[in-house]
This record gives C-alpha cells, structure tokens and sequence, in this order.
C-alpha cells in the first residue's frame, strides 16, 4: 500500500501519477510494465516512486484495491435490495451494472481482464481468495433458492456458483465500443441474457 507520502500528495500530482500508472496497466500484463515506464509518463523522478511504493507490485495492489472499491460503490445498491430477489434476477442485475461499470471505466476493465486472463502468481496473490469467496455467496444463495423451490435439487450447487462467477467475472472488453455506447451496452445485455436463458431453460427438449 502506498505511504503516507505519496497520500498526503497535492491532488494534482497525485492524479497524475495515478493516470500513468492506469495507462501502463491497462495497455499491458502485469510483467510486462516497466517502473522506467511509469515515472517517465508521470514526470516524476525514480527516486521519488520508491517514496510513496515499495515496488511494483505494491503499487499494482495498491491499484486493484482502487478498482474494486469503484466495482463494490457500483454494486452496492443492488446488493442492497436484493432481499426478495431469485438468484438468477440477482445475477442478470449484476451483470447489468458491470456493463455500466465496464463503460464509464473501459481502462480499469482491461486491467481487470489482463489479470483473469494471465493466471500468474499475482493472480493467485490477489484473485483466488476473492473468487472462493464469491462463490460461497453465490452458493448460498443458490441453496436459499434450491430451498423454495426455484432451482431443481440435483442441480451441483458448488458447479453453478463457478459458472455465474466467470459469467459475471468476465465483461467481454472486445464488445466495448465507448463510439457507441448504447449499442454497446445492448450487445452486452442480450449476450448475457441468451446465456442465462439456456441456464434457466436447459438445451434439451422435453
């Protein structure tokens, strides 16, 4: 996490800091970004880096922390009056606020998705604990649903979780369009919702 130097930064230097370090991480894996990289784009002196991080990688925690309290504000509000909800409402809800998240942060989308995609020891590091925990929830409410009658039974509570955890998990960063937004947006929604139709209607007749 950063140090009480760089926090206690002026705004503007701070937020100049923190757009080079989104520009690198977003154009590029994790190992692929360079610190030389970084400090060039933020006007800043090396030195100065190692003031406020104490390495790539604390910077990089530093930066998914950031995008994952930004989702959660997203979330929030569904989350909090999912009471009432079936699960699979839940999820195509959950589904429609990370397309909107995905558009207005196309860049912390990609980060994201440069981190799903390259199963290296930052994703373990950062990514494998969060995962088992949204499955757990998600199996929880699965059961809770199982129980009034709303999921068959023999449906593997544990195997769903998983599926709605990638289905939500993965934003498709190629549909993002931010010249068309709308259309965008749509595109997104209908591909999610054909999916959670095969899922709620199964593909085998009778």
């Amino acid at each position: 996490m950063p140090t009480n130097t760089f926090l206690n930064l002026e705004s503007e230097k701070k937020t100049r800091i923190l757009k080079a370090v989104i520009d690198e991480f977003s154009e590029k894996q994790y190992e692929q970004v360079q610190i030389s990289d970084i400090i060039k784009h933020a006007k800043i002196p090396r030195g100065s880096f190692y003031q406020y991080f104490v390495d790539k990688e604390d910077l990089y925690l530093y930066l998914i922390d950031i995008i994952r309290n930004e989702k959660m504000l997203f979330l929030m509000n569904t989350l909090g009056n999912s009471q009432g909800m079936n699960f699979l409402d839940l999820v195509r809800k959950l589904y429609d606020d990370g397309v909107k998240f995905a558009l207005r942060f196309p860049q912390y989308v990609k980060i994201l998705d440069h981190l799903l995609k390259n199963k290296s020891k930052i994703y373990e590091k950062l990514m494998s604990d969060n995962i088992k925990i949204a499955e757990d929830i998600y199996a929880d409410l699965i059961d809770k649903d199982k129980a009034k009658g709303l999921i068959k039974e023999d449906i593997d509570t544990r195997t769903f979780s998983r599926i709605i955890v990638q289905l939500t998990a993965n934003i498709a960063v190629e549909e993002l369009d931010m010249n068309h937004q709308d259309e965008s947006y749509q595109k997104m929604l209908e591909r999610n919702n054909q999916v959670l139709k095969i899922i709620e209607r199964g593909v085998l007749k009778g």
